[in-house]
């Protein structure tokens, strides 16, 4: 993957604010030795709208930027789902696919 390739990606996304902030959070939480980001943290620091934020990152890992994780809330420890057998207890956490993060060199 190029930048280019993924600049096309962030704004076929038709939410370019969401998805570079989005992409930007994740980075940020690599570099802080965490493996991603939960969707409630990242709502709860950029105030986004949580539906277009889950809406943005369908849109991502549909075109291999992220990984949705899913684990439940409230678990006594956490395990991830890469898909959402929890139903409404279900929460989402992030992170970058490979080819994202060698692009950003964050192996």
């Amino acid at each position: 993957m190029t930048f280019q390739e993924l600049d096309a990606c962030i704004a076929g996304s038709g939410r370019r604010s969401i998805a570079s902030a989005l992409i930007a959070f994740i980075l940020d939480a690599l570099d802080e030795g965490q493996d991603g980001v939960d969707l409630d943290v990242f709502q709860s620091h950029t105030r986004f709208i949580r539906n277009n934020v889950t809406t943005v990152a369908s849109y991502l890992q549909l075109h291999g930027i992220i990984h949705i994780q899913y684990y439940r809330d409230g678990a006594a420890e956490r395990q991830y789902e890469s898909v959402n057998n929890y139903g409404r207890w279900a929460k989402q956490h992030y992170q970058l696919s490979a080819s994202v993060k060698e692009l950003y060199r964050r192996n």
